[in-house]
């Protein structure tokens, strides 16, 4: 007598079968991507120049925009990149955006106490499509703000103003 040996059967319900054509696409698309050649990167030939931006420091007490001084070399506080050097600062009254409640909008009103700086930076850049590139990798924008520091102060505030120097 012959040992009573069943016949493998694959039964596969719906959820099993969807289950393994999808594992088998996954897999598949894996593969092709790895098999794939890469595609030759065109690196867009960056002009450089030199730029000339001011950055608003909100809310300094008065008096210690002193300590600001052309020639100052200015770094970004949270990656550290080199991001030009002072060429002057000016202080000017503290603006803050306040509501009116009889006009039911937004304006501009003086905070006593404090005073703003606009300091005036100027560093070598490259030039691209989307934004200045300073020290590397610092993206100089209108509107961004700007968390910078120079030997013994820190500042931050929007850049308020953008301007390619000439020469």
């Amino acid at each position: 007598m012959e040992p009573n040996t069943p016949k493998f059967r694959l039964r596969l319900n719906l959820f099993d079968g969807i289950v393994l054509v999808l594992a088998l696409a996954v897999g598949a698309f894996l593969l092709w991507r790895a098999v794939k050649p890469a595609a030759p990167v065109q690196a867009d030939p960056a002009a450089t120049s030199t730029i000339r931006y001011t950055v608003r420091f909100q809310r300094w007490i008065p008096g210690t925009s002193e300590i600001i001084q052309p020639g100052d070399r200015i770094a970004d506080n949270i990656k550290n990149y080199e991001v030009g050097h002072v060429v002057s600062a000016q202080a000017v009254p503290a603006l803050v955006q306040t509501p009116d409640q009889e006009s039911h909008r937004w304006v501009w009103a003086e905070l006593e106490g404090f005073e703003d700086v606009l300091v005036t930076v100027e560093a070598p850049c490259t030039v691209s499509d989307k934004a200045f590139t300073v020290g590397g990798g610092y993206e100089v924008r209108v509107g961004t703000t700007g968390f910078l520091r120079g030997e013994g102060y820190m500042g931050s505030g929007p850049i308020v103003a953008v301007e390619e120097v000439q020469g």
